[in-house]
């Protein structure tokens, strides 16, 4: 738990020192943050269920919601995060936070706090996924021994199909291809 104290420090160290508006969840964001987490960039704005602060550290993406006898927060991890999307119109941005379980749309009136997160954002999630890529084959490699490279295997087809030896298999099936599960046929016919 952080002190109320710490948190309004660092908002006021990236300029988000809010005065009025999202007080309340400002208050909640010292029950939110584990000790060791700072802020990186702050927005006032709404999403699906009202009026929300959507705050950026260097762990995690925090959109908190905090109305009477109701706390609503969305804690989405950088891992998680498969695509970042900025939409910025003449008085509203919107940001458009896609995960594999689900979508986050926050938007706010704040064009350049809202465009500093996800700049944030996006650079977070590429350190990530680099640091996830850099790792080679050659890194695992006891230190010492130089790299040698592996031989490549051509396929060997030993299945025997009518007879024939090494005939090719037939492909598998695409598993995200669009297949439906169960077809049943209508009782009654279909006029639109």
């Amino acid at each position: 738990m952080v002190s109320q104290k710490s948190v309004e420090q660092q908002l006021k160290n990236v300029g988000c020192n809010f005065a009025i508006w999202g007080r309340a969840e400002i208050h909640e964001l010292s029950n939110i943050l584990m000790p060791d987490e700072i802020i990186a960039q702050a927005a006032n704005g709404t999403y699906e269920g009202g009026f929300a602060l959507i705050c950026v550290t260097q762990y995690r993406v925090l959109l908190v919601d905090k109305k009477p006898m109701l706390l609503t927060v969305e804690d989405l991890r950088y891992d998680m995060i498969a695509e970042v999307d900025l939409h910025s119109r003449l008085l509203m941005s919107m940001v458009r936070i896609m995960t594999p379980m689900r979508n986050l749309v926050f938007s706010s009136w704040s064009h350049v706090r809202l465009r500093k997160c996800v700049n944030y954002i996006q650079q977070r999630v590429m350190e990530l996924r680099q640091h996830g890529m850099g790792m080679t084959a050659d890194q695992f490699q006891p230190q010492g021994q130089t790299p040698q490279g592996v031989p490549i295997a051509k396929p060997q087809y030993s299945s025997v199909v009518g007879g024939q030896q090494g005939a090719p298999r037939p492909m598998p099936m695409n598993p995200y291809t669009k297949v439906p599960m169960l077809s049943r046929r209508r009782r009654f016919p279909n006029f639109y």
